[in-house]
């Protein structure tokens, strides 16, 4: 191979632009991003092969550990399942792969500008896709009059909303981030509020109310301003929902558990979830094999869309892999947000802020009614930012 295209700064160059293209392109084109994906990942693989000689990774170790313990922890269910090749499949080419982009932003990426750069364009794109959400409501494009954005489906890109937007909240407020990043960031704050409202997701509703006050907090609380234009935001969007009938019938429908059959079926899978994980305790059934056992002897005849999985990230682990697996990402989360909390109380970056927030919005809160763990293009986002961010808090610290 040409030792040219060997050479650090082009490989560098070349994953800075295979990831951000395949992040901006992955729901538009699964194929295509899986493509670029794997592109993008081959040229990680080499510079790590190239330089681990002399790579430090030692502040990121924690990290990789805690993405390897839960990852690990996976691997018994291997032998309850009913298929053990598609168990390990998804094992490593779900799992594992997505998050080699995680790895891939912490070790080749070299500059400060190169995250900005790739956050920037990230948060454009995203912006867009979230307009387009608004433009299929409007042409009438939606049988249920939700949209979804460039592909997948209308709580795909309701959870990439939920990490988004205390990000934009931050962006904006605070002072320390690049200006290219602050006012794209006011461009998608927009973009991300009229699609949450298109979208009509209202697990993304709760996520990003719960939220975004928590992070914004300590930058609108000492200036009256910024403090009474997040009141008035707040009014606007809870007056909009309460003087529209559709979405203040969509809003009031959050805890109907029996006429709203998106919750109940819910509800009910939760149930045979529940005597799935009684008589599986330990290793489960099988990783990524919850529907063909659920369907074949756990499902109650009440729930009428014969789930695909048990839109509960938690009960879908525990039930495909028991209390090993359970163990292994309450042990990866609790590191992830243990380094953060105890950091962000220590200095006040906004960077730990904004990983709790990401994590705590994206994997527990909105991971209660939506199995985001397994969605292809939203984990890619999350690792994305969570180590988009944790690499930027490095970067600062060692200026």
């Amino acid at each position: 191979m040409n030792s040219t295209f060997l050479d650090n700064d082009k490989l560098i160059k070349y994953f800075i632009v295979l990831t951000t293209f395949m992040l901006c392109i992955t729901r538009l084109s699964m194929a295509l991003g899986q493509i670029t994906f794997a592109l993008s990942t081959i040229i990680f693989l080499v510079f790590y092969f190239k330089n681990k000689a002399t790579l430090d990774t030692s502040y990121f170790n924690g990290y990789f550990l805690a993405i390897g313990v839960f990852i690990l922890s996976l691997v018994p269910s291997i032998l309850t399942s009913h298929n053990p090749v598609e168990s390990l499949q998804a094992i490593s080419l779900g799992v594992f792969y997505r998050s080699l982009i995680f790895a891939g932003i912490l070790i080749v990426i070299n500059k400060k500008e190169q995250i900005i750069t790739m956050l920037t364009i990230f948060i454009a794109v995203t912006s867009i896709d979230c307009l387009v959400v608004l433009a299929q409501v409007l042409l009438g494009m939606s049988a249920v009059n939700r949209g979804w954005g460039f592909g997948s489906n209308v709580l795909t890109i309701a959870g990439i909303m939920t990490m988004l937007l205390p990000i934009l909240c931050v962006f904006i407020l605070d002072h320390r981030f690049d200006e290219r990043l602050r006012k794209v960031s006011m461009f998608g704050f927009v973009s991300v509020i009229i699609g949450l409202l298109a979208n009509k997701s209202r697990g993304a509703w709760l996520t990003c109310l719960a939220l975004c006050p928590i992070v914004s907090w300590e930058y609108i609380k000492r200036d009256s301003k910024k403090l009474t234009v997040f009141a008035l935001l707040i009014v606007s969007f809870f007056g909009f929902i309460a003087l529209n009938p559709t979405y203040n019938q969509r809003f009031r429908s959050i805890t109907n558990t029996t006429t709203d059959i998106s919750n109940a079926d819910r509800i009910w899978s939760w149930k045979s979830t529940k005597n799935m994980i009684t008589d599986n305790p330990i290793l489960g059934v099988g990783f990524d094999q919850f529907r063909p056992v659920y369907i074949a002897k756990y499902k109650f005849p009440q729930e009428g869309q014969n789930l695909v999985h048990t839109h509960n990230n938690f009960l879908q682990i525990l039930a495909e892999t028991g209390i090993v697996g359970l163990v292994g990402l309450i042990y990866m989360l609790g590191y992830f947000l243990w380094r953060s909390f105890k950091d962000y109380f220590k200095n006040k970056n906004p960077y730990d802020l904004l990983i709790c927030s990401t994590i705590i919005g994206y994997l527990i809160i909105f991971g209660q009614i939506e199995y985001t763990l397994d969605n292809s293009s939203g984990m890619r986002m999350f690792w994305f930012l969570i180590a988009s961010l944790l690499k930027l808090k490095y970067f600062e610290e060692q200026e």
